[in-house]
């Protein structure tokens, strides 16, 4: 199991982010999936951990993921690479690290900030 705990920010959220994904490639391949149902449970600028109920073999060839969630009333498009998997009982969790270039990330890591700040009032 890969965690990327050396991040300078990774937000943990007291309530997981509700979103969807699909399967964007699988070996290489471009492919279209369904959309299936997930929850955010971490976030930062370079990856996300994530959860669902849905079994992907992500040990047998490589899954590139896109993830949509809103936070903050920002609808937000993650598009990575399962790089861990772990079975927390009837669901998985899911490491993904973020294709994001610096654009990207700075508006996720400004995101996140001013999530964490809106937290913190409540």
């Amino acid at each position: 199991m890969q965690y990327k705990r050396e991040e300078p920010f990774r937000f943990t959220f007291a309530q997981p982010i509700v979103g969807t994904f699909f399967i964007k490639k699988y070996d290489g391949k471009d492919i279209e999936s369904k959309p299936g149902p997930l929850a955010v449970i971490d976030l930062s600028p370079r990856g996300m951990k994530l959860i669902t109920p849905l079994d992907l073999p992500v040990f047998q060839k490589p899954i590139e993921l896109t993830v949509n969630f809103s936070l903050l009333d920002k609808n937000l498009t993650i598009t990575g690479l399962t790089v861990w998997k772990e079975k927390a009982n009837h669901e998985f969790l899911y490491g993904i690290e973020a294709f994001t270039d610096e654009k990207q990330q700075q508006l996720l890591l400004n995101t996140l900030k001013q999530y964490a700040k809106e937290y913190q009032k409540r």
